[in-house]
């Protein structure tokens, strides 16, 4: 009995946990994967983020991982050790409208994770040509039943976004996929297609150089960006309700002192004046959260986002 205590506590000795309050966190380089291709506003937010909470958290190094409207890198970080050392850059794409669009996305949105913060919404707006025949939203509705319209889209945001729209307004559409939104911007300047509901992001140069009109945009109220494109609720659809945004989580299981330290250090991060200028220029509200309120706001996004998908007839693959 000596011996067999003797040995266990002899195993114990070398047997640690991975992390505990007593540790000093970060001992080395965090990595926050992004699951979008570098140069993406995403991305752009993410290296701006990692920057802000350098003198925080210490150094945190940039991992792009994209492919399958993120899965890629989501499914990568759900199999990571749950030790602080690896997060994910989120979006509404891989943990609100993801499973609208895959039946099987290879990880579960709310139990491979443990939601950390949230950085930023990113209204999207609904742009079409200046010499298109429709100047509003309204008009735009009642052309397509005239006439078949062709939307793109280059993300699985925008395809929910722009079939849901497609939806409300009885607007007979075809939906026309790309790899990515800029190249749908390219066809639609090029009148390959009509119109696309695109984060403000992607559109932003081109609605302020005049190269396309913004018929409406999803946010509450007015950006002041764009002070003359009316929000969706203006524009007669007041229950378009669907959220982009961008945020940060960690793999289940990850500390809660982790989760709060980070949480922390976002929420101080993104308020600050040249962070909201930077983010501003990128189409994206500064969101700051707790930790809870931001998994409330992601399930209950889920949902809404999941809804939308099936009654604009958005099929999964």
């Amino acid at each position: 009995m000596k011996l067999l205590v003797a040995a266990l506590i002899s195993t114990a000795a070398f047997v640690q946990p991975a992390w505990s309050q007593g540790d000093a966190y970060p001992s080395r380089p965090v990595k926050l994967v992004v699951p979008f291709t570098a140069g993406s506003a995403s991305d752009t937010a993410a290296r701006i983020l990692v920057e802000e909470v350098r003198t925080a958290i210490g150094t945190v190094v940039v991992d792009n991982r994209p492919g399958a409207n993120g899965i890629i890198g989501s499914s990568y970080v759900a199999k990571a050790p749950a030790d602080g050392y690896t997060l994910l850059l989120t979006s509404s794409a891989t943990h609100s409208g993801i499973e609208a669009l895959y039946k099987r996305p290879g990880y579960d949105p709310i139990k491979d994770f443990v939601h950390v913060a949230r950085i930023a919404t990113i209204p999207m707006v609904l742009v079409a040509r200046p010499d298109a025949p429709y100047k509003t939203a309204r008009e735009l509705s009642s052309y397509a039943r005239k006439s078949h319209l062709r939307y793109g889209y280059g993300s699985g945001s925008a395809q929910i976004a722009a079939a849901t729209f497609a939806q409300m307004a009885d607007a007979p559409s075809d939906a026309i996929p790309y790899k990515s939104q800029p190249p749908a911007v390219t066809d639609l300047l090029g009148s390959q297609i009509d119109y696309m509901v695109a984060d403000t992001s992607v559109v932003m140069s081109f609605l302020h150089g005049g190269k396309l009109n913004g018929l409406a945009i999803s946010s509450p109220k007015r950006l002041p960006e764009l002070p003359n494109v009316p929000t969706m609720a203006e524009a007669g659809y007041k229950n378009f309700d669907l959220v982009v945004w961008v945020g940060l989580a960690a793999p289940a299981g990850t500390p809660a002192a982790i989760v709060e330290r980070w949480n922390q250090a976002v929420n101080e991060a993104v308020v600050r004046p040249a962070v909201v200028e930077k983010l501003a220029r990128l189409g994206m509200v500064p969101s700051p959260a707790s930790a809870r309120e931001h998994a409330a706001f992601a399930l209950a996004q889920r949902g809404i986002w999941t809804s939308r998908a099936a009654k604009a007839g958005v099929e999964q693959q």
